[in-house]
């Protein structure tokens, strides 16, 4: 069997991120406490660091009974220039999937090939742990967020994705998995951006190609505050230009950051029942104020948590024959 990689959130159909967040759901709720992974080896292998994503793989693994390996790239001997093809056809002999974070932020795009080119090679599932392009693991998580919060209402509840400013330049792989798990489902999202960092083209393209079948809508603003007026949820994010680079893009940022981050005072002007979502990591006082992240609107935990749960479903499916077909 052609093994099933999980590399854009695309690659999954809104039918499969449905069954996948029930299941999610009932394993949270301990209703699915099987131990779907008994005897199986999940490796991960990371080229930067990283808190929840590893964690919660290692834990998921962990409970549904298999055994977890993460490797840093300096680990093995990708670090003295093996070749992917080799360092693949090693890996599909010991492991039976592999989750994999792979991306450098002064060459975009080289992750998500290199994420490609790992897939190509695999006959074992690989999952996209975030690349410089798409991040469908935490997605999944926010989307069960979602469905805690709205349940049924989800689809008619507005979400803004709003660009903060961080001294550091991050991949806007949320970002545009957010976009296309939104156009899938048929839910409303707002892109909240500065002038020179609109999402890249063709994510927003495609997203609004989906959108126009499915009921989905993909709006995008450069006004903040016009953007999470009477909105359900703020998800602050930061990502890097992908027009500007270098010093330009730098210097860029650095003149957006007192008027591109989350406060108190713009929370007010969403709904009163509107929340707080970040995908973290962020620090007080840059991507959003201490009173926004740690107040009573902030679901920040709940959606770390939820990486937990999502993780677990989709590795159980990924086995148990649930995800044998294409996405979309």
């Amino acid at each position: 069997m052609t093994a099933r990689h999980i590399l854009r959130i695309q690659d999954l159909s809104a039918k499969e991120m449905c069954s996948l967040l029930d299941l999610a759901e009932a394993m949270k709720r301990g209703d699915d406490s099987r131990a779907h992974l008994a005897g199986r080896c999940i490796g991960l292998l990371f080229n930067v660091p990283s808190t929840r994503t590893r964690v919660s793989f290692q834990v998921a693994a962990s409970q549904l009974g298999a055994d977890s390996y993460p490797y840093g790239v300096e680990e093995l001997r990708l670090a003295n220039r093996e070749s992917i093809e080799d360092t693949i056809g090693v890996l599909n002999r010991y492991l039976d999937a592999l989750v994999v974070r792979w991306y450098d932020m002064n060459d975009y795009g080289a992750g998500h090939r290199r994420l490609r080119a790992m897939a190509e090679q695999a006959t074992i599932p690989v999952i996209n742990a975030l690349d410089d392009e798409e991040h469908p693991c935490q997605v999944l998580a926010d989307l069960m967020t979602l469905r805690e919060l709205y349940g049924a209402e989800v689809p008619s509840r507005r979400i803004v994705y709003a660009w903060s400013y961080s001294p550091r330049q991050k991949t806007p792989g949320v970002l545009h998995s957010s976009m296309m798990a939104a156009a899938l489902l048929g839910h409303r999202v707002t892109v909240a951006h500065p002038p020179g960092f609109a999402p890249e083209e063709r994510v927003t393209r495609a997203a609004r190609d989906i959108a126009a079948r499915t009921g989905a809508r993909v709006d995008l603003t450069e006004d903040l505050e016009d953007a999470v007026r009477d909105c359900a949820a703020v998800y602050t994010l930061s990502w890097k230009s992908p027009t500007l680079a270098g010093q330009e893009e730098i210097q860029a940022r650095t003149r957006l950051a007192d008027r591109w981050r989350i406060t108190e005072p713009l929370m007010r002007l969403a709904g009163d029942d509107a929340v707080f979502l970040d995908c973290m990591p962020t620090n007080r006082g840059e991507e959003v104020d201490a009173d926004v992240k740690d107040g009573p609107r902030s679901r920040i935990f709940q959606q770390a948590e939820n990486r937990l749960h999502t993780q677990k479903a989709l590795l159980t499916q990924l086995f148990d024959g649930t995800l044998t077909g294409g996405g979309r």
